[in-house]
C-alpha cells in the first residue's frame, strides 16, 4: 500500500507575522469600549443591524396594517351598500307619504265644495286628455246612467275645471275652461267688479274681458265665478290675476292663472243642480 504523500504548507514568516499581527488588533479592538464604557465592536455592529431590524420591524407592520385596512375596506363597502339601500328605501316610504297625503288633500277640497253647495256631487275620473289647436276636451268615466247631464259644472278641489259638453250613457267630453270657446261668468270681489273669463287655448291662463279701463285691477286679485252664465254656480275659485294691461278698446286685458291643474286632471267631481229633473 503506497503512503500518501502530505505536502507540507510552507508559510513565509513575513506572512505569519501579518496574520498574528491582524489577529492580534482584531482581539485588542473586541476589548476597546468607548467613553461610557460601550465596546466599540458591538457598538459598530448595533449600527449596522439595527437599521435592518427597524426595517423589517415597519416592513412587517405596514404590512399587518394593510391587511386591517383591506378588511375594514371591505366591511365598510357592504355597510356602505346596505345604508344606500336603507337610504333608498326610506326615499321610497316618504314618495308614498307623499302621494296619500296630496291625495287626502284633494279629497278633503272635494268634501268640502261637496257640503257648501246645494247640488248633487257625481265623482268621476279623467281617462282621456285631448288638448290641441285650442281645443281642450278631456274625457271623464261617467254619463247619463250615473246622472251626468249637460252642461253641468266640473270641478276639483283647487278650482273649476269645465263643463260637461258632450253626454253618453257611460262617458262624458269636458269642455275645459281654457278652451278657445269656452266663457265663465267671473267676479273680482275685491274690487266688486265682473266680466267674461275666456279661454285662450293656455292650459295655466285665460283672459278676462270687458272690465272698463277705470278699474283699478292688481296682481294676485283672486278671481271667482259669478254664477250669471247659468252653468257654474256662484263663489267656486277661478285663480288670480296674473297680469293687467290695457287693451286698444275700452276695457282692460285681464289675464288670469287658473287654480286648478288642467295639465295634470285626475280626480274630478260633477255638479248636478239637484232641482233639475233628469232627462
Amino acid at each position: 500500500m503506497k503512503e500518501k504523500k502530505i505536502k507540507e504548507i510552507n508559510i513565509k514568516p513575513k506572512t505569519l507575522f501579518l496574520i498574528l499581527l491582524i489577529l492580534n488588533l482584531i482581539i485588542i479592538s473586541i476589548q476597546i469600549r468607548d467613553e461610557k464604557g460601550t465596546y466599540v465592536v458591538e457598538k459598530a455592529i448595533a449600527s449596522i443591524t439595527l437599521p435592518i431590524l427597524e426595517f423589517g420591524k415597519k416592513t412587517s407592520s405596514f404590512v399587518v396594517d394593510s391587511f386591517y385596512t383591506y378588511i375594514a375596506n371591505v366591511n365598510g363597502q357592504k355597510k356602505y351598500h346596505e345604508l344606500i339601500n336603507e337610504m333608498r328605501k326610506l326615499k321610497a316610504k316618504q314618495q308614498l307619504c307623499r302621494m296619500l297625503e296630496n291625495e287626502n288633500k284633494k279629497l278633503k277640497g272635494l268634501l268640502l265644495i261637496k257640503y257648501t253647495y246645494n247640488f248633487k256631487f257625481i265623482g268621476t275620473k279623467v281617462i282621456d286628455n285631448m288638448a290641441f289647436s285650442g281645443v281642450n276636451i278631456i274625457t271623464i268615466d261617467k254619463g247619463k246612467r250615473s246622472g251626468v247631464r249637460e252642461n253641468s259644472a266640473v270641478v276639483d278641489e283647487k278650482g273649476i275645471v269645465g263643463r260637461v259638453w258632450k253626454l253618453f250613457p257611460n262617458q262624458s267630453q269636458v269642455q275645459l275652461i281654457s278652451d278657445n270657446s269656452s266663457g265663465v261668468g267671473v267676479v273680482i270681489p275685491e274690487r266688486d267688479v265682473g266680466g267674461v273669463l275666456t279661454g285662450t287655448g293656455n292650459l295655466y291662463y285665460g283672459e278676462i274681458k270687458y272690465i272698463s279701463k277705470d278699474v283699478e285691477i292688481k296682481k294676485g286679485d283672486l278671481v271667482f265665478t259669478s254664477g250669471t252664465d247659468g252653468i257654474y254656480p256662484s263663489n267656486l275659485f277661478v285663480g288670480k290675476v296674473e297680469e293687467v294691461s290695457k287693451d286698444k278698446d275700452f276695457f282692460l286685458k285681464i289675464k288670469v292663472r287658473f287654480a286648478a291643474s288642467l295639465s295634470a286632471l285626475r280626480n274630478l267631481v260633477v255638479m248636478v243642480q239637484e232641482s233639475k229633473d233628469n232627462e
